[in-house]
């Protein structure tokens, strides 16, 4: 059998790069990679996914099972427990009324945070606003943000849930009219800060880094509507790689943007901000791009970090108090359970102690067949967690391991570390939710550039 027949099996009976990798061992990125043809798979490789994809067919036909239950089914462990899926906010919110955790100082200050009352509050809109959490940060600091742009329906629902009073200004931004961006202005009177991130995919390492990405150009609708509204102050996130990234004429994306804005009237810097240092339980490096109307007097500056050294916040800071779980348990937090891993993988990594890959295992027959050792790798108690992606529930990933326990972290665990509080409602489908929590701000990293903005541009305005 040749590749191209591999995938031509996979698409036809919809098996995903995720779940091929998962039952063959090979990583996703390798996956896509012979896919894209960048490379190409052994004879081995392709045997063994040749056997694969007709394991996981026979399986799902014959038994109704899928191969990861069979593989617990056979090692004679108990089955694996799949809760079922959240339907809707009110539901989130009943069901976490009777949760009672023992908080840590971190999860207390998270759940308890309110918004700051200002006299005269900033007015804003958030352009690919996600599920809310920049929105929530600057919320936090007391800015009214009056309404959102989000393509995605599942972010959208969330954000709506949980922001009621912002109001749904469009979907596509590239539809978005010009006329329409003007009725904004009608509606609202003048719009102070244009907060928001246009999607990273184009420029992360974790997707393609494809130049031609049609993603990466939608920075451009956000300069329109930035040139319509005329605010003082915009704010874009993005992951650090963009600022290396160039377009198919060899030109900096970085550069492109700061000369788009300042063709504009508007002075624009940029500096990379880690989520760590402001006291968020993640090592996440993005580039925050501030951008001031030539009028205002005073250059931004960013804010000073707030939690290095002893003051870091740590993964165990963020979860401690939250019920232990094996592969396949669940507690009464509608979002703290845990996937159910095939035996095997279980196997590689059960006495591998923290901080460690299965990789490095000293039997080789432990070890994951392929990857690199920064996959099936488990994180550590008195650090931050790696960047929370949007595939942090697969044990394959980039850091996605427990500490001690033998499974990837939960969605509840992933929230924390992202510093949304606990009464932020997520619902829908598990992956939508695994999705724009990925993709999120962390809302204590947007408090702290709100505060910095609020302080230098409006403050003396009250």
């Amino acid at each position: 059998m040749s590749y191209t027949e591999i995938l031509e099996l996979r698409t036809e009976h919809r098996i995903s790069q995720i779940k091929l990798a998962e039952y063959s061992g090979y990583t996703p990125a390798m996956i896509s990679g012979w896919e894209l043809k960048k490379s190409a798979p052994s004879q081995e490789q392709i045997q063994k996914l040749s056997a694969t994809i007709t394991s996981i067919l026979i399986n799902e036909k014959e038994n109704g099972l899928n191969i990861r239950k069979k593989r617990i089914q056979h090692s004679g462990k108990p089955k694996g427990e799949t809760p079922s899926p959240i339907v809707s906010a009110d539901d989130y919110i009943e069901r976490m009324s009777s949760v009672n955790y023992a908080q840590t100082h971190y999860t207390e200050l998270l759940n308890n945070m309110s918004t700051t009352t200002l006299d005269n509050p900033p007015r804003a809109i958030a352009l690919f606003s996600g599920c809310g959490g920049m929105t929530l940060g600057f919320e936090w600091a007391g800015f009214n943000v009056l309404g959102h742009v989000e393509i995605d329906i599942a972010a959208n629902k969330i954000y709506s849930a949980n922001f009621p009073a912002s109001s749904l200004l469009g979907t596509d931004i590239t539809k978005v009219s010009d006329a329409e961006v003007h009725g904004w202005i009608e509606r609202f009177g003048s719009i102070d800060v244009i907060i928001g991130g246009s999607p990273c995919q184009g420029f992360s390492l974790a997707g393609k880094r494809n130049p031609e990405d049609e993603r990466n150009e939608l920075f451009q609708h956000y300069l329109r509507i930035v040139n319509i509204i005329r605010p003082k102050v915009f704010i874009m996130e993005n992951v650090r790689l963009m600022t290396s990234m160039k377009d198919s004429d060899g030109n900096l994306f970085i550069e492109r943007i700061m000369n788009g804005f300042n063709s504009i009237g508007y002075s624009v810097n940029y500096q990379y901000m880690n989520s760590q240092d402001y006291g968020i339980p993640q090592c996440r490096d993005r580039v925050i791009v501030v951008g001031t109307d030539v009028s205002l007097a005073n250059n931004y500056i960013f804010p000073t970090a707030t939690h290095s050294n002893e003051l870091i916040r740590t993964f165990r800071d963020a979860v401690v108090d939250l019920p232990e779980l094996e592969s396949g348990k669940k507690s009464d937090d509608p979002l703290h359970w845990a996937v159910s891993h095939p035996y095997h993988v279980i196997e590689w990594l059960k006495d591998v102690p923290e901080g460690k890959s299965a990789h490095e295992n000293k039997n080789p027959a432990l070890r994951p067949p392929s990857g690199f050792n920064t996959t099936y790798k488990r994180l550590i108690w008195d650090e931050p967690c790696s960047t929370i992606s949007t595939n942090f529930s697969m044990i394959s990933g980039c850091r996605n391991v427990h500490p001690t326990s033998t499974r990837s972290i939960t969605i509840r665990e992933a929230t924390r570390s992202q510093s949304f509080p606990d009464s932020f409602a997520f619902f829908g489908k598990w992956g939508d939710i695994r999705r724009v929590i990925g993709n999120a701000v962390p809302p204590l990293l947007a408090k702290a550039i709100a505060d910095s903005i609020y302080t230098q541009y409006f403050k003396s305005d009250n």
